[in-house]
């Protein structure tokens, strides 16, 4: 089952042309890679995940709105 970020719809819209994730597993990767949302997979902690996360994307550290925000990440379910 494909699966799309809504996210990308909310911003830009859906085309026919847009890749549609087959796995959620690809849409988490997506997550993390392209809008710099850690998410908790299966048999993680919150705190596992926020460290796996900041050393695969350590530019997220540096992300100036974050940084003045204080980086509160919550936990987003779709």
């Amino acid at each position: 089952m494909a699966v799309a970020c809504k996210i990308c719809i909310k911003s830009k819209g859906v085309r026919g042309s847009d890749k549609l994730f087959e796995t959620q597993e690809e849409l988490n990767d997506h997550l993390e890679s392209y809008h710099h949302m850690p998410v908790i997979r299966k048999g993680e902690s919150k705190e596992e995940a926020i460290k796996r996360f900041l050393e695969n994307y350590p530019a997220a550290r540096k992300c100036p709105k974050c940084i003045a925000e204080g980086a509160p990440w919550t936990k987003i379910t779709f």
